[in-house]
This record gives structure tokens, C-alpha cells and sequence, in this order.
């Protein structure tokens, strides 16, 4: 099946999103430059918009604005989110922060491909 999607999703498993009223964070499974897929178990109705931050590790919360796509299924449950805003500049730094993370995803299939020759 062919992809439908415009920009390729990372997995990375130390990203986190915070919602509003939300005390605990969320996990985020996948990114990419214009979405993402966030793991929870009461996920909000495709079209609902989400004001929330996303945590980069080693960087800090960025505030985004996203709409909710669609629903994940039974396992993991979650909402595949489009972003519709980054806060002011800080598209700048979201943008360098998965640039960097596509060069530690590389750097892991290269050393998984060293270590599996040995």
C-alpha cells in the first residue's frame, strides 16, 4: 500500500505531549513535520482542535496548535493529530529537532547494520 503521507514519521520514544488539565503527559509514538500520533486512552473526536506543548528532549515545550485526524485503534489507542500551528519562531526549532532526530535514526540502522555483520 502506497503511503499517503507528505513528510515521513520518526519513532522516537521519549517525546511527550501535555494537554491542557492534563496532569500526566502523554507519550508520542511518530513525528514528523506536520503531525504526530499520541498515544492515550480517551482520545478526543476527529476535528477537535488540541492546544498542547510537545516536549523535545534536550530542547524544551513547544506550544502547538493541532487538529485531531482520527482515532488509533484497540492497541496502541491514541489520536493521529495534524499541526496547524507552532508558537512564533519556534517552527524553526521543531524543525532542526527532527532534522536531528532523522541523523540518530541513521546513525541506529548503521549500527544495527555493523553489529549485525559481526
Amino acid at each position: 500500500m502506497k503511503e499517503k503521507r507528505r513528510y515521513p514519521r520518526l519513532h522516537f520514544d521519549c517525546i511527550r505531549a501535555y494537554l491542557p488539565g492534563k496532569e500526566k503527559p502523554y507519550d508520542v509514538l511518530d513525528i514528523s513535520l506536520k503531525g504526530c500520533f499520541i498515544a492515550m486512552e480517551d482520545p478526543p473526536p476527529p476535528g477537535t482542535i488540541l492546544p498542547l506543548e510537545l516536549e523535545l528532549p534536550g530542547v524544551g515545550r513547544i506550544p502547538v496548535r493541532a487538529l485531531v485526524m482520527h482515532q488509533g485503534g484497540l492497541e496502541p489507542r491514541g489520536a493521529g493529530v495534524l499541526i496547524l500551528e507552532i508558537e512564533g519562531e519556534l517552527h524553526h526549532v521543531y524543525a532542526k529537532f527532527l532534522k536531528a532526530l532523522q541523523i540518530i535514526h541513521e546513525a541506529r540502522q548503521l549500527y544495527d547494520k555493523i553489529m549485525s555483520s559481526r
